[in-house]
């Protein structure tokens, strides 16, 4: 299934989201310029209604038939201003948590769908950071905007039509003087913005490497280097704490500056109003309206100046959290894919080819695989064997569409991996991988996860067959015990188990096993190979081993060596040929275990196995 599309361009990515709340976002940008319109209209009221007042020459009850009108506006206004006021909250109250949440549902969805590659090169706890703060930063953001900055600017042009209806040479001055207010503003806030952007970079740095370190603490206690630790975080914080104080120090000079600006502009804008008033070019009531709003006017711009860092701030973080987690998935699905089907099972490998990414400069790809062929029947049970390196875990993910072939094709029953969508081709193949990580929820939630629709009955008889069962029961919560953060409750054993109950539940036609059984006990690995057992019944199986052990009773056995297969046969048959297999048998039954070679001869003889017994007996080791 594709990564949902998002845009990683700030003001495309804000729209995306506008679109689905058109009604609340039109009124939050309607009510708030509204309503500064309106504060700007309420000193003009108040302007006629001085003038007004100061022209009384007549009887009292002539003075209320004169007053009424310029009253009756302004209290029509100040009462439309909190009507409109009202309505703003309104909108905001349908609008911002929804679109928040949102935003937040759709960002989890697309990174949790990005290419497994993308996983294998970013510190998840910098994808975690990145992915909690973005719908907080986009909605800070829009908050800015549609709260202060627009209104804001609004709130200006009707500033200078009342200005320009007092006095065209003041209104002048005073747009001078705003002019060159945000002008120095704006050029020392794309300073922050550049050192908000390094800063935030360090602090998702330092949130990864804590995640990091959480993560793995186990390998902490174990090797007790808590003190490194605490010497290598500080090396992080340290770079952190430079460019915070670096940001600091620009917000602090922008913020003097403004200040600077706010005192001079208060000055100048009032003494010019009281230099007009005094020789006759404005009103009693243009010098009220003025000075009023010259206050309003030199705080929305000092409140503005002040939310200029904070803004380029969240900018610079919301673009940096973009260009991390909107990008391009590399496994997508085809324009026109379809369910994968699968019948019967076969899997054929069509002389494929792939190399990993080079990373650093000047490195070429080399590749893992080259020219492979490999057909597997269906219903075939086919172990992967051979040294690290040799290709058998990629072959695997590249089956699974971790990855993509560069040359060649994979099939499952004729049909091409990659013409198929992600979705249902791993929904016909279930995994049982070496290293078992489970989620931090109960023991029932984690075998059901296999088959989300799966009842209890059926997760309890999975967990029968896994012999995990036995275990469970015995817990002080039973199925409901919650296990911790990736398993840490449970020991490696029983985590496996659950991944093969998990497995069994699945109930998928191609089981594909990466050391199943690696993290069992002797005792349990019988009692495991005789579940795997019943669960390979009908599947087509891929299993990886290095104890050859495991593999032995396989329908048939692939060696890999540097990506390429050198020897393909069952057991006995690739132990009669010698070999890299019986090189690798040699050392694990018998090189370094003599009681261990005589219990594989007598097994062998005991199976009438004649080419097996005069393998074995004729290995150096024997």
């Amino acid at each position: 299934m594709n990564a949902p599309a998002l845009p990683n361009r700030l003001n495309r990515f804000f729209l995306h989201f506008a679109r689905q709340f058109p009604w609340g976002c039109l009124g939050l940008l309607l009510f708030p310029v509204l309503g500064r319109a309106i504060f700007a209209s309420i000193a003009f009221a108040t302007k006629q209604l001085t003038d007004a007042v100061l022209g009384l020459h007549g009887p009292v009850h002539q003075a209320g038939r004169t007053l009424a009108a310029p009253f009756t506006l302004f209290a029509a206004l100040v009462a439309a201003r909190f009507l409109c006021d009202a309505s703003m909250w309104l909108c905001s109250y349908h609008t911002r948590s929804p679109m928040l949440i949102r935003i937040k549902e759709e960002v989890f969805a697309y990174a949790q769908r990005l290419s497994p590659a993308y996983f294998e090169s970013t510190l998840s706890g910098k994808i975690a950071h990145r992915a909690v703060m973005l719908p907080d930063q986009v909605l800070m953001l829009f908050d800015m905007t549609v709260f202060d900055f627009i209104p804001g600017a609004m709130f200006f042009v009707f500033v200078a039509a009342y200005f320009y209806i007092a006095s065209p040479a003041f209104c002048a001055a005073a747009a001078a003087g705003i002019v060159i207010y945000f002008s120095g503003s704006l050029l020392l806030g794309r300073e922050c913005a550049r050192r908000a952007a390094a800063s935030n970079e360090t602090r998702a740095g330092v949130t990864g490497r804590i995640v990091d370190v959480i993560t793995n603490v186990r390998n902490v206690f174990s090797f007790a280097n808590q003190t490194l630790e605490d010497h290598e975080l500080t090396r992080y914080t340290g770079e952190e704490r430079e460019r915070r104080m670096a940001l600091y120090r620009s917000v602090v000079r922008l913020r003097c500056s403004q200040y600077v600006m706010d005192i001079l502009m208060w000055i100048g804008f009032v003494g010019g109003a009281l230099y007009g008033w005094v020789h006759g070019r404005m009103t009693a009531g243009d010098f009220v309206m003025v000075t009023a709003l010259t206050g309003s006017l030199l705080q929305t711009a000092y409140n503005l100046g002040q939310r200029i860092p904070d803004f380029y701030d969240q900018l610079g973080s919301a673009r940096e959290s973009l260009e991390t987690l909107i990008v391009p998935a590399t496994i997508q699905d085809r324009p026109g894919a379809i369910p994968l089907a699968v019948t019967r099972g076969a899997i054929h490998f069509d002389r494929i080819a792939f190399a990993y990414e080079p990373r650093g400069k000047g490195r070429g790809a080399r590749n893992i695989v080259q020219d492979f062929e490999l057909y597997i029947q269906p219903g075939q049970r086919v172990g992967l064997v051979g040294p690290s390196g040799a290709g058998k875990t990629t072959l695997m993910g590249l089956l699974m569409r971790m990855h993509d072939v560069t040359a060649g094709a994979i099939r499952i029953d004729g049909q091409d991996t990659r013409e198929v969508t992600q979705e249902s081709l791993r929904g016909e193949i279930a995994l049982i991988p070496q290293d078992t990580n489970l989620f931090h929820r109960s023991l029932l939630e984690n075998i059901r996860y296999g088959r989300p629709d799966a009842t209890n009955e059926e997760v309890v008889a999975a967990a029968k067959r896994a012999h995990a069962h036995e275990f469970i029961v015995e817990l002080e919560q039973g199925y409901d015990t919650l296990v911790g953060e990736r398993g840490i409750k449970i020991s490696g054993g029983q985590r496996q188990r659950i991944a093969i109950a998990r497995a069994i539940l699945r109930d998928a036609p191609i089981l594909l096993l990466d050391e199943a059984t690696s993290a069992l006990d002797s005792h349990s690995e019988q009692m495991i190979q005789q579940a795997m057992k019943e669960a390979m019944e009908g599947k087509t199986v891929i299993a990886i081993a290095h104890r050859l052990s495991t593999v032995m009773d396989m329908d048939r056995l692939i060696v890999l060596d540097r990506g390429r297969i050198v020897a393909d046969g069952s057991h006995a048959e690739l132990l009669l040929q010698g070999g890299l297999y019986a090189e690798l048998w040699r050392k694990q039954s018998g090189g370094f275990n003599p009681v261990a070679r005589q219990e594989e001869v007598q097994s062998a003889a005991a199976d009438d196995d004649l080419h097996e017994v005069a393998a074995l007996r004729s290995s150096p080791a024997a």
